[in-house]
């Protein structure tokens, strides 16, 4: 329960019967949502004209005092779990049983407005009354300690029990929160939750990051070795091969050895005589064919050293022509010309000497 003076009032009832130009600096007000708002109790005039009229309606002897209660607000709701269970048709009867009740207990002529928000976190209701109690003014008389407590106690007889909501427990301690900070805990805990919602949902992304990742490495590492047991089996299937093919070469020739040894030694001396001989002849044929081959083979060997040390010498000579020829290029060719002197007859000097008629 909150109490208000006079210098509140307008402030609470543009906060109450919002519409969607309100500006809210409530971070749980979703714009989009409040023409979804709706009064069970809603009075032609403002709160404040319609205070000043039941004031001047008592016809009290003095004047209010400027610090006086002039409206006491109430917010009835409960938590997201109770309203998600309820359809809206429940959900509004809800409230007017909650209604019904504070005009009941404080007269419905006293009650100033009954809106419900949907646009928040959770469904509730603003209740706002003006504390008229024998005729006079006196939230104190209303509201006081014990009759607060006794109001909790009969809500819940009436209100709670049929709509399986839970008494807080009496006789407790705890501070009762003002609507600023009921409004400040609610914006904390919905922050709360939602840091929650995403970091739940990061875990689970983060789980199906990492279940996909260890699907994919599964999934390749039977590639893998589906393509290694191909690679074994082709090469366990070629070796196989290779080895049918080595062992029925064997065979063959196993075979053949033992048709050979399977066959009959001639009985008659004449035809083994002749099988022998023949088998000398084929063998000498064979050694004289060896013994030439070796020969020839020894001959072209030589013949190829000859050449090479020929060539060799070929090439010394030349060499060696070559580097007088360089050396000695004159000598070279005084030697020449009396190479080609001797092989013509001629003389390869000139005559310094008299002729053959002595001149």
């Amino acid at each position: 329960m909150e109490k208000y003076h006079k210098t509140d009032i307008a402030p609470v009832e543009n906060e109450n019967e919002r519409d969607e130009n309100y500006q809210a600096d409530n971070p749980q007000i979703n714009p989009t949502r409040t023409r979804e708002n709706y009064n069970i109790i809603r009075r032609q005039r403002s709160y404040t004209q319609f205070i000043n009229d039941k004031i001047a309606a008592l016809d009290l002897p003095t004047k209010v005092r400027k610090d006086a209660v002039l409206m006491c607000s109430f917010v009835v709701g409960s938590d997201r779990e109770f309203f998600r269970r309820l359809s809206t048709n429940k959900q509004q009867q809800f409230f007017v049983d909650c209604t019904r009740f504070f005009a009941e207990r404080y007269g419905e002529d006293n009650i100033i407005s009954a809106v419900v928000h949907m646009d928040e976190t959770t469904p509730h209701l603003h209740l706002n009354l003006v504390p008229i109690a024998g005729g006079r003014l006196s939230a104190k008389t209303l509201f006081g300690r014990k009759e607060l407590q006794s109001l909790q106690t009969d809500f819940h007889a009436a209100v709670g029990k049929k709509w399986n909501l839970q008494r807080g427990r009496e006789g407790s301690q705890a501070k009762h929160l003002s609507t600023a900070e009921f409004k400040a805990k609610k914006i904390v805990e919905q922050a709360n939750g939602e840091a929650d919602r995403r970091l739940r949902i990061t875990q689970l992304d983060a789980k199906e990051i990492l279940v996909e990742a260890q699907s994919q490495a599964d999934r390749k590492l039977q590639m893998a070795q589906s393509q290694a047991d191909e690679l074994v089996a082709e090469a366990q299937s070629q070796a196989d091969n290779a080895k049918a093919q080595a062992q029925e070469y064997l065979d063959g020739v196993i075979h053949s050895v033992e048709n050979e040894k399977a066959k009959p030694i001639p009985k008659r001396r004449r035809q083994a005589e002749e099988e022998i001989t023949l088998l000398r002849t084929e063998n000498e044929a064979l050694r004289q064919s060896k013994s030439i081959a070796d020969r020839d083979r020894k001959d072209l060997f030589e013949q190829l050293q000859k050449a090479e040390r020929a060539g060799k010498g070929k090439e010394q000579a030349f060499k060696m022509v070559n580097d007088m020829l360089s050396a000695y290029p004159e000598e070279f060719d005084v030697l020449l010309s009396k190479s080609r002197a001797k092989k013509s007859g001629t003389s390869p000097f000139k005559s310094h000497g008299f002729d053959r008629d002595g001149k």
